[in-house]
């Protein structure tokens, strides 16, 4: 008898401890779970960028192809601080586009500058390489 007094007693005190494993064992999982869905929304909003920024590309690759440039070299960069704004710079290259006028270079200019997208935090510039 003896003996199973003993039995229960360690059933007894091993019952909370267990209990209180397994509850800590869900709140890290939840944690994890959480910090991986706010990870994954970051992913999300890379994303859209992503797919913005090569639509802008594209666009303007579009319009100096049907403006008689084409092949242009098209390059956007990007810079974004800790607050999350961006600011963009699209570059364009083509050797027709050197030997322009400055007042015909100024209308083309006019031109690209209308490709951006509608985002309250991104600023837009647009430079020709000579």
């Amino acid at each position: 008898m003896n003996r199973m007094k003993r039995m229960k007693k360690v059933r007894k005190g091993g019952f909370p401890a267990t209990v209180l494993f397994l509850t800590l064992i869900t709140v890290f999982c939840s944690a994890g779970t959480a910090m991986s869905r706010s990870d994954l929304s970051i992913q999300e909003l890379e994303g859209y960028y992503h797919e913005k920024e090569q639509e802008l590309v594209d666009e303007a690759k579009e319009l100096l192809e049907a403006k008689g440039f084409a092949n242009s070299g098209v390059m956007l960069t990007r810079v974004v601080d800790r607050e999350g704004r961006r600011e963009y710079t699209i570059t364009v290259h083509h050797g027709k586009i050197t030997r322009l006028c400055e007042e015909e270079q100024t209308v083309l200019m006019s031109e690209l500058e209308k490709i951006v997208f509608e985002d309250e935090n991104s600023v837009f510039n647009h430079r020709f390489i000579y």
